[in-house]
């Protein structure tokens, strides 16, 4: 048998690296890069939206908007983002493309809850003082319904098949269940006391009651009714469903402080000091990580999902608020 030279096994070592090297380069070269989200966050007291790269966590943007920016809802069918502002009493429209103003909605009242329906044809707002909801069609603004609710309504969230719209009565101390195309109030559900932010969860089995007076949640059977409250901490304001539907997280806004429950125990599992005075919060479930609108510090809290632990701390405008579900993803 003959035996390579020492010449002949160099070359074929050095041609064996070359291929593998070639092999895992065009594989990076190749391999498609993850699409960035983006975070809109209210600013309530510089009248701006702040924009996040949640890839990077850095602000890229700073857009100005109508006086007193609260609410906050997204669109990436029409790249669209759509901001209530309370004191201007309008809805700004910003461009996501361009991170831009693109028009003004004035509305008679005082707009502060707002989220955009499935198919992005209807953006609800809940007029704080007026005591309704308005239905606006996304392609005809001046095509505008409207229905009267409960006292002081605030939170909103829609069913994933776009039939049920569901909005807190924050001194009804209620849920309006309404029919989406009808704008009929088919049921209230009695919850704690001055209910305000809402959550639902990605199959629209669950809903979630944010109970500020009581510092509670509840927690509510969409088909059933069916409830069951549970304590979190010192004056709640806002929570965010996990779209595998297995842990709520819930804003503290005089404890500064994260509750994290879990959905299948209904059991506390952790708190996390975030900023101060928290409200608005939405998940990042590509980047794993939890954002939190800190209205007291100007900041921005990134709670790592998997670890349940403070990761870094993003700083904003004035008064960050960031009420409604506020990351965009493309």
């Amino acid at each position: 048998m003959k035996i390579l030279s020492i010449k002949f096994i160099k070359f074929f070592a050095f041609a064996a690296i070359t291929l593998v090297s070639q092999f895992f380069l065009a594989g990076a070269v190749s391999a498609e890069p993850q699409p960035s989200n983006f975070a809109y966050i209210t600013n309530q007291g510089d009248d701006t939206v702040s924009v996040i790269d949640t890839a990077k966590n850095t602000v890229i943007n700073t857009i100005a908007v109508g006086k007193a920016p609260v609410g906050i809802a997204v669109s990436a069918k029409l790249h669209r983002v759509y901001v209530s502002n309370v004191e201007s009493q309008s809805i700004s429209i910003i461009d996501t493309q361009n991170n831009s103003v693109v028009d003004t909605l004035q509305i008679n009242g005082s707009p502060v809850g707002l989220v955009v329906s499935p198919d992005s044809s209807t953006l609800y707002v809940a007029d704080w003082f007026a005591n309704k909801v308005l239905a606006i069609n996304t392609q005809h603004t001046d095509n505008i319904r409207e229905v009267t609710v409960g006292d002081a309504p605030a939170g909103l969230a829609v069913s994933p098949n776009g039939l049920w719209l569901y909005v807190t009565n924050r001194d009804s101390n209620d849920i309006a269940v309404i029919n989406s195309k009808t704008l009929q109030i088919e049921k209230r559900i009695k919850v704690g006391k001055h209910p305000f932010g809402l959550a639902i969860s990605h199959s629209g089995k669950l809903l979630v009651s944010v109970n500020v007076k009581e510092d509670s949640v509840s927690i509510i059977n969409s088909k059933t009714y069916a409830q069951q409250k549970i304590k979190v901490g010192y004056h709640p304001y806002c929570a965010a469903i996990t779209t595998d539907e297995k842990t709520l997280y819930v804003t503290n806004t005089q404890d500064d402080s994260v509750t994290v429950i879990d959905l299948a125990s209904r059991q506390v599992i952790a708190s996390i000091d975030v900023g101060n005075t928290p409200e608005g919060i939405s998940i990042d479930q590509q980047q794993q990580r939890v954002y939190v609108a800190n209205w007291g510090s100007n900041s921005i809290s990134v709670i790592d999902s998997t670890s349940k632990r403070l990761i870094t701390t993003i700083k904003t405008g004035e008064k960050s608020r960031a009420f409604g579900q506020f990351i965009l993803h493309e």
